[in-house]
């Protein structure tokens, strides 16, 4: 008996320490990587880590039934790679299971899981583009829509202003499950996104896997007064119109030339990196073609289907038809060239001289010019017009009369010359550039100081005088580059002007009417008002009734599977992920400031982003004829002399 009690004694010892032994034996895995990680390429590589009491001998992973040995490296770090090209069947999009297990030498085994995630991110799509003007029955719209068998987590869009920022977000209930769609809504005060404003929009959205799709464009701008109808479309930024064509910058820094009435598209250019931002350029249509201002300083024309280089190292200052003036850097050299002839001629040179140059051209080709070194005007023929104390601003005319302004430091005098020899005095204002006159069809409308602002002003062709504006701070005209003068009077003498953020029409004998936001440029052509804001062109609707509306790409109403309004959908795959703005929304507008520097004419002030326009092929209105007439008259003329004073 006391050897039987031995024997399971020591059995039972002989067991217990067997069970020590597997206790000392646990295996412990790590995994490093993958956890919750994205497959980038076509292998997913595993790392882990495993230690035992005992040796371990194998580490294996396993993925969606393919099995791969781990290769020991130091540490007790094993690593390895799965091959996509080796699973039996393509890899699903969703989450799939990785499993490592660690064996010892006693056979025992420990197991660790991480998660790889075949993904694709979420297609972001919205109805606005670079440039675009959301405009009265245009809202917002975007969705997100995942890959299956991702959600998308959040959706939403700010636009950014200098005036202050919107952020629109996507709201439950959705009507797709794992999608999301938002849209500006219109509340009491409006639409949520306030108009009259330029705007950069930056979209973000995620579905909590990947990271967070980041989209920036701009500018966008907002402009919903009901007195403006969206008429036609660009392809990019409109620098000029006629009733026929429209020269246009598109987001990829080309020039092109695009038929209204066929939707067809010339490229007459690609704008290079220069000196200058790409904002800075600025054009006009000619008969014949196009011509620019480069951001390398070269002056480019697009001459009956050949490009052409004028010149370099200069400024594009005027442009009427055919013709056209530019001067070099300096300023002390001016050109007259015939684009369809091919000829140039010295209007003026002085060499060192310091003065601006600044011209007129009448539709006949005749031409204005004035400069700080001389007192008068000088027209065709060397005839001089107006000797007066101050700096001579730009001279404008519309082929009938001719004005002009003479800064002395302190007040603009301006003076206009009619057909008959005469000269009339039209006031002061406190405003020191040619931004302050308008000619057209006989009219000229001027700023005169009240003693306290500017106010605006009208001269009939029959002689009479008319206040248009009385507002409490001072008014401005509507001015861009190249077409300094002209485009702000209408056949009958309506003017348009600007005044506290607005852009108003004034007529003699009655209040101003505000018809929209100060945003882009205001222009009279062939019977009609409009508005060019971005890539978009804006009929100003008479009193009367509103013009034909334009049906805006992107407004409709939109089912939760179809798009945003067919080609005016963007998507996010269409963008580089570090792709940045077209240009600064706040850096500028094309407004002729109220100060010019002393070597040229620049247009920085305001904060509001360019809507830019040019000079049309038909020029400022006129008669050729009277150009002749007002030489003659003129030529008479003896006009009183005072001491000019030097600056």
């Amino acid at each position: 008996m006391r050897a039987y009690r031995l024997h399971i004694g020591i059995t039972v010892a002989f067991a217990l320490s067997l069970s020590a032994q597997a206790a000392d034996a646990a295996v412990t895995v790590g995994l490093i990587e993958p956890t919750n990680a994205i497959i980038e390429g076509s292998t997913i590589p595993v790392h882990a880590t495993a230690s035992s009491p005992e040796d371990i001998y194998y580490v294996e992973a396993e993925l969606e039934g393919l099995t791969i040995e781990l290769t020991p490296t130091e540490g007790g770090h094993f690593q390895g790679a799965f091959d996509l090209g080796e699973l039996e069947g393509e890899l699903a999009y969703g989450p799939h299971v990785v499993t490592v297990h660690a064996y010892n030498t006693f056979g025992e085994v420990a197991s660790a899981q991480g998660t790889v995630h075949r993904y694709a991110a979420p297609t972001l799509g919205w109805n606005a583009l670079a440039h675009d003007t959301l405009t009265e029955g245009w809202r917002f719209a975007a969705k997100c829509v995942p890959t299956p068998p991702y959600t998308c987590q959040s959706l939403q869009a700010t636009f950014r202003s200098a005036e202050g920022q919107v952020t629109l977000s996507a709201n439950n209930p959705q009507p797709v499950p794992g999608h999301l769609y938002l849209k500006e809504e219109q509340a009491w005060y409006g639409y949520q996104i306030p108009s009259g404003r330029a705007y950069t929009l930056t979209i973000e959205a995620s579905d909590g896997v990947g990271p967070t799709i980041t989209k920036t464009i701009g500018p966008i701008y907002v402009e919903r007064s009901p007195r403006l109808t969206a008429v036609q479309r660009a392809p990019g930024t409109i620098l000029d119109f006629d009733a026929a064509r429209i020269l246009f910058r598109d987001q990829y820094q080309r020039l092109g030339i695009f038929e209204r009435a066929t939707q067809q598209v010339t490229w007459v250019a690609t704008i290079p990196q220069g000196e200058l931002p790409i904002s800075e350029v600025y054009g006009a249509l000619t008969p014949s073609g196009s011509v620019h201002q480069s951001t390398t300083g070269h002056i480019l024309a697009w001459v009956n289907g050949a490009r052409r280089n004028i010149t370099s190292a200069a400024r594009l200052d005027a442009v009427n038809g055919d013709t056209i003036v530019w001067t070099a850097n300096s300023d002390d050299w001016a050109v007259a060239t015939s684009l369809s002839a091919g000829t140039s001629r010295t209007l003026w040179r002085i060499d060192g001289s310091r003065s601006p140059f600044q011209a007129d051209i009448t539709p006949s080709g005749g031409i204005y010019f004035g400069t700080y070194e001389d007192a008068s005007i000088v027209g065709p023929s060397r005839l001089r017009l107006g000797d007066h104390e101050g700096n001579l601003q730009r001279p404008i005319t519309d082929g009938t009369n001719v004005a002009g302004r003479w800064w002395d430091g302190m007040t603009s005098s301006s003076y206009l010359y009619t057909a008959d020899g005469e000269e009339v005095f039209l006031g002061d204002s406190i405003t020191g550039t040619s931004a302050g006159l308008l000619v057209h069809a006989g009219h000229a409308a001027f700023l005169k100081s009240d003693g306290a602002v500017n106010q605006v002003w009208l001269r009939t062709p029959d002689g009479e005088q008319h206040q248009i504006s009385d507002f409490t701070a001072s008014s401005q005209f509507d001015q861009v580059k190249l077409r300094v003068g002209h485009d702000g009077i209408s056949d009958t003498g309506e003017v348009l002007f600007l005044n506290g953020g607005k852009r108003y029409l004034g007529r003699a004998g009655g209040a101003p009417e505000s018809i929209g936001s100060s945003l882009g440029h205001g222009r009279w052509l062939d019977g009609s008002w409009y508005v060019t804001i971005g890539n978009t062109i804006l009929q100003v609707s008479s009193t009367q009734g509103a013009v034909a509306r334009l049906s805006a790409p992107g407004n409709a109403e939109f089912a939760p599977e179809e798009g945003l309004g067919g080609e005016r959908e963007v998507l996010s795959t269409s963008f580089a992920v570090d792709e940045v703005l077209d240009e600064p929304v706040w850096a500028r507008d094309l407004h002729e400031p109220d100060a010019l520097p002393p070597s040229a004419d620049v247009t920085t002030c305001g904060t509001v982003a360019s809507a830019a326009a040019g000079c049309s092929a038909s020029g400022p209105a006129g008669s050729a004829g009277n150009a002749a007439a007002l030489a003659a008259a003129a030529a008479g003329l003896v006009l009183a002399r005072r001491r000019r004073l030097r600056s």
